[in-house]
């Protein structure tokens, strides 16, 4: 719903800015994100007071962009805050290799990619994985996958440990599953769902909106 409501804009960016117009948004958002429900997901907050979920897919468009645009937003307001913002990553590759609940593969290497994502996080080059993987979406394939483990993440045994990081993923994709998970991304942002892109400007809203609940902010 949020999607509906505060849509990306393409031609709508490049018109003048209407300053009432956008209090009139902001508004509108705010009133729609304190009528949300919340749900409760079995992840620790680990100190943080906003806990983002991210369910997402390696090779996919939307996965990407957020993940750039929304990447720099979480830094600067951990610097600021620090340690209040935790980002938790959560796959749903939409893959039958991994993801059986699919009625057909809509991308060929996203499996891999996650398998990859969660070997290189165990190795502490996680982020650098993530990185090259979002950046080079379009182009990813199962060999390039695991040639990037090697190489970006230091993965130097991935084929053996495949078995085991698939049934990781499988995991992820289970829990997505009992929270309604259908589209990548969706994020829980401290238990409000959000499926598909949030413009940046709302996303920060909502991170704005929760640490102000949390006491962080004014």
């Amino acid at each position: 719903a949020a999607i509906a409501f505060f849509p990306r804009g393409g031609t709508v960016a490049a018109a003048p800015v209407d300053q009432a117009a956008m209090a009139d948004r902001q508004s509108e958002f705010i009133r729609y994100w304190e009528s949300q429900p919340r749900m409760q997901l079995p992840v620790s907050a680990d100190g943080a007071s906003v806990v983002i979920v991210r369910f997402s897919d390696y090779q996919c468009p939307s996965c990407a962009q957020t993940y750039t645009d929304y990447k720099p937003v979480v830094a600067r307001y951990n610097a600021q805050y620090p340690g209040a913002i935790r980002v938790v990553q959560k796959d749903f590759p939409l893959e039958t290799e991994c993801n059986t609940g699919l009625a057909r593969d809509i991308h060929v290497a996203s499996c891999e990619a996650a398998a990859a994502s969660k070997a290189a996080h165990a190795k502490g080059s996680g982020e650098a994985m993530d990185d090259w993987l979002y950046a080079n979406y379009q182009i990813l394939t199962p060999a390039s996958v695991r040639k990037a483990a090697a190489e970006v993440g230091g993965v130097a045994d991935f084929d053996a440990q495949y078995k085991a990081l698939i049934n990781t993923v499988k995991g992820d994709i289970a829990l997505a599953t009992i929270l309604g998970v259908k589209v990548t991304p969706t994020f829980f942002i401290n238990g409000v769902k959000l499926e598909g892109a949030l413009p940046v400007q709302y996303f920060e809203l909502a991170l704005q909106l929760e640490l102000k609940k949390a006491g962080k902010s004014q």
